[in-house]
Formats: C-alpha cells, sequence, structure tokens
C-alpha cells in the first residue's frame, strides 16, 4: 500500500526547497510549491506584493494558502523561508505531515542567493542583513521533524536523504529531529 502522508520542506532563501521538492515529486509525490501558489491566487509577484502591501500582508497570503491544503495527501510542499515565523503555521504544517528542514550553512547559501533573483529580504548589497535574518530563523527550522543537510549534496541526494530519514520516521510511527 502506497503511504499518502506529506512532506513539508522548510528551510532558508536558497536551501533548494523547491528543487528537491522537483525532485520528489518524480519518486511519485504530488508537488506544491507555496511561493507559486500564492502568486497564482493573488495575481502578483512575490516582490510585487512585498513593494506594494509589504511583508505582513505577503504573511497573511502564506498562513491562507497554507490553510487551504488541509486534506491533501501523498505531497511535497515546498514553503517560503519565513514560513516558521508564525505559530499558526507550525501548527497547519505539523496536521499536514512530516517538517523536514533542509539546513544550509551561511557560505553555502551566499553562494546560491548571490546566483539567484526574485528574493524580496536578500538583499545583495547587505549580505550581513541576510545573515542576521538566516540567523534569527534557525532555532525555528531546528524545531523540524527531520533535519536534512544540503552542504555539498546535489537536489537527488538530499531527496535520497528525505526518504529514507521520513520513511524510517514513518515505519516507527515518531519523529525525532536531528541531521540525516
Amino acid at each position: 500500500m502506497r503511504d499518502e502522508r506529506n512532506i513539508i520542506l522548510i528551510g532558508f532563501m536558497g536551501s533548494g526547497k523547491s528543487t528537491v521538492a522537483e525532485v520528489l515529486h518524480g519518486m511519485g509525490f504530488d508537488c506544491i510549491d507555496l511561493d507559486a501558489l500564492i502568486v497564482e491566487r493573488s495575481g502578483r509577484t512575490i516582490p510585487e506584493i512585498f513593494a506594494r502591501d509589504g511583508e505582513g500582508v505577503f504573511r497573511d497570503l502564506e498562513t491562507e494558502a497554507l490553510r487551504s491544503l488541509a486534506g491533501l495527501r501523498r505531497a511535497v510542499v515546498s514553503t517560503g523561508g519565513g514560513i516558521v515565523g508564525r505559530e499558526e503555521n507550525w501548527i497547519l504544517m505539523k496536521a499536514l505531515g512530516t517538517i523536514v528542514y533542509l539546513q544550509a550553512g551561511w557560505e553555502t547559501l551566499r553562494t546560491r542567493l548571490a546566483a539567484g533573483e526574485g528574493r524580496p529580504l536578500a538583499d545583495k548589497s547587505d549580505w550581513s542583513k541576510v545573515e542576521a535574518l538566516w540567523r534569527r530563523r534557525l532555532p525555528l527550522y531546528e524545531k523540524a521533524d527531520l533535519i536534512v543537510d544540503t552542504d555539498d549534496r546535489t537536489p537527488e541526494e538530499v531527496a535520497e536523504r528525505i526518504m529514507k530519514a521520513v520513511s524510517r520516521s514513518w515505519e516507527l510511527g515518531v519523529t525525532s529531529p536531528g541531521p540525516s
């Protein structure tokens, strides 16, 4: 029998959530990108929402999108990096499935962020500010059910580690924090 539980990916910008979610999609999971869902429903890009309405409105849309996923089965949900800042989001994520933190060191994140675009909170002119945000969120990310290190690993390797760790926790009927 196929397991119908969900995997919720959390982590800082650049940790690989969307990329790893696509790999897990290839392993038989439906794939939900929460940011893409917000864009679809609002008709605006994430940077547009931040610029016009501010981060608070974006966080409200994020919680609303997460809430709309109740009843989801056999899916991987890629979340935004700041979803961990609201207690309500933790309750919703826990109800959805196993929360997996994609952990990456600051140098890895900075390299990945430097190569990307469209992240309103990744101010490339002030890396110290971005690093401070990452450090503030670390204790929140570490509340995840499982932690998987992404440094020096391909998305496929990360997905394999997630599947091993999640399968093991599902078999035992428990989840336990710790690096994988």
